[in-house]
């Protein structure tokens, strides 16, 4: 396993804000004076929308196909001082393998060692459907210990996270650790008891609960991050104490060893807690949808 620069691989099932989260993720370290690298592993190359006005970055399959030289240079997108973007980008739809251009970016970083350490932060943004072993290059190649999930309350995205934590306990993927859970809520009346259920049964930690928070969700179509949209001063705070936890737990010992569930066990938990259901102060009433 590597050691250097804070590296945190962020999974998360597709459609849950994971790519918001790495965004301002990006932001917050950066604006604290690191030196940021945001790797985008989702053939949507996406990751970069809010931090290039949705421009479309270069990206490593554009290298691979012939439309862009090799050099780091060409390929890594300066977003603003101390933040550059590397994009895998993807097949077109129903051809290829999105994980292999994941793995593929791997070994490009491999071969490009020097270059990679000139930052101090790495975060992966990869795409937690984990349908391809590609996907879990960051961690088979040794870039990454610290796994972080971002999950919803809903059932969908909770059984990715039960996926997600159920690979990295692989035994083949020795030292690598679950840092904790980051809930974005999908409704803010969502139960937290059911929440804090399921993140004690897998033995993990939340590491933040996001609400749903209209100015982020403008900031996203002006295709910004929040901290350059005027009305998202309270989210940007929500988002820097959550970069501040992360970067105070590194280097912290490892906690007990996950515990994810079998499939049966996911159903029987998701029966008994009724996951999909309100919190008790807004059941029966028409929820938030903003």
């Amino acid at each position: 396993m590597r050691t250097g620069p804070m590296t945190l691989v962020v999974y998360g099932k597709g459609g849950v804000g994971k790519s918001t989260m790495c965004a301002h993720l990006a932001m917050c370290f950066a604006r604290e004076g690191r030196k940021v690298l945001l790797l985008g592993c989702d053939p949507k190359a996406d990751t970069s929308l809010r931090l290039l006005g949705g421009k479309r970055p270069p990206t490593i399959v554009d290298m691979v196909t012939g439309l862009k030289g090799y050099r780091f240079q060409e390929l890594a997108v300066r977003s603003r001082p101390g933040l550059d973007i590397l994009e895998t980008g993807g097949p077109q739809p129903g051809q290829g393998c999105g994980g292999r251009s994941v793995a593929t970016l791997c070994q490009y970083l491999e071969e490009h060692a020097r270059e990679l350490s000139g930052y101090d932060t790495l975060i992966f943004d990869v795409l937690g459907d984990l349908v391809c072993g590609g996907f879990v290059a960051p961690l088979r190649f040794g870039f990454g210990r610290d796994v972080y999930i971002v999950s919803s309350e809903e059932t969908a995205s909770l059984f990715a996270a039960n996926n997600i934590v159920r690979v990295a306990a692989e035994p083949y993927l020795q030292g690598v650790s679950v840092g904790g859970i980051i809930f974005n809520l999908r409704q803010n009346d969502a139960r937290r008891e059911v929440l804090e259920a399921f993140a004690a049964r897998l033995g993990v930690p939340i590491a933040a609960v996001m609400l749903r928070d209209p100015a982020i969700l403008d900031a996203e179509e002006d295709g910004v991050t929040v901290f350059d949209h005027k009305p998202g001063k309270r989210a940007a705070g929500r988002f820097a104490a959550l970069a501040a936890s992360i970067a105070a737990r590194r280097g912290a010992v490892p906690g007990a060893k996950v515990r994810p569930m079998s499939s049966e066990e996911f159903q029987s938990f998701v029966r008994e807690n009724r996951v999909s259901r309100p919190g008790p102060v807004c059941a029966g009433k028409k929820r938030n949808r903003a």
